[in-house]
């Protein structure tokens, strides 16, 4: 299948057609044709299309109609464009321009041909390991890029990750990212982002810094080893509960032949306290690279710990 659409799980194929008001052929903003709609995120909604003027294919993110007139979505969708194109790696979703047709405003990016890494997740399970690596450290470099221009991502996840037809990862989405750099568009205390890929300080409502997208791309490497998210069960309430206090069981639980060097890996990911992962991107693309993981004494568990890090010893 054919996306660049970074697409929610849950959007169902009735949520998709509601949108789909853009018939193939129509031509928007006197330079693209639509080729096909490719699915439904948080802010937009995207096409397949044909850049005329270029004649190459393209995506296309349209704000969705019913967001049309909220200033503060609009914003954000200018900020996804402002905010990518900043950043420059063979791993992000290259944006292209900012246009506008009939009143509705749309983003050109980087067609990828292939599907989203949560498709694949659902279709596969669980993936080989070299495969799972792989994509782990393409992520790692992308976000070291966006990182090196002052920029978290905020919503990690496997829908906003593409894979092409040779399984080369791609990150997509920057529509919640904010530069470090700026004040921002969202208040102190307000949570951005996907539960099931919120990391403790973003549950918290927390600053974030760009240790948060480590804590996510530590949830997309366990699932995509072991087919399953760590913390799963139980309302969203609990689940984020026991981020605050732990890390999740080990990926050898679930997988007993992955060297232990990748359950360090993981686990200094998914650390609850962001001094306790690993510093930055370019510090997991040397474990990987290296396939080793230093011990460095950090032990979890223990009430006086966990009070400590809650704010309540």
């Amino acid at each position: 299948m054919s996306t660049a659409d970074g697409s929610d799980r849950d959007a169902t194929a009735t949520g998709l057609y509601r949108h789909a008001d853009l018939a193939p052929g129509s031509v928007l903003a006197g330079r693209f044709r639509i080729e096909s709609m490719l699915g439904v995120g948080g802010m937009g909604v995207v096409y397949r299309a044909t850049d005329l003027a270029l004649d190459i294919q393209v995506a296309l993110k349209l704000l969705r109609p019913e967001l049309m007139h909220r200033p503060d979505a609009f914003e954000r969708f200018r900020q996804e464009l402002l905010l990518a194109r900043q950043v420059s790696s063979p791993h992000v979703v290259r944006i292209h321009d900012l246009a506008q047709h009939e009143g509705r405003w749309l983003i050109s990016m980087d067609f990828v041909d292939g599907e989203s890494l949560d498709r694949r997740l659902d279709r596969d399970g669980p993936f080989a390991v070299d495969t799972a690596l792989r994509i782990a450290r393409q992520l790692a470099e992308g976000l070291r890029a966006a990182h090196a221009k002052g920029v978290v991502h905020r919503d990690l996840k496997p829908a906003n990750v593409l894979l092409d037809a040779q399984g080369n990862a791609y990150i997509s989405d920057f529509g919640v990212a904010r530069s470090l750099a700026s004040s921002g568009l969202t208040q102190s205390g307000a949570v951005i982002g996907t539960p099931d890929y919120l990391s403790p300080e973003q549950a918290r409502g927390e600053a974030l810094d760009a240790r948060s997208d480590l804590y996510a791309l530590g949830l997309i490497l366990y699932e995509m080893l072991t087919g399953k998210l760590p913390f799963a069960g139980g309302t969203v309430s609990e689940v984020l509960a026991q981020r605050l206090l732990r890390t999740p069981p080990p990926v050898t639980s679930l997988r007993a032949e992955l060297p232990a060097w990748i359950a360090r890996l993981v686990d200094k990911l998914l650390r609850p306290q962001p001094a306790h992962r690993f510093k930055d991107a370019a510090a997991v693309i040397a474990a990987l690279d290296a396939k080793a993981v230093p011990r460095d004494g950090y032990r979890e568990g223990g009430r006086a710990a966990r009070m400590r890090w809650l704010g309540a010893a």
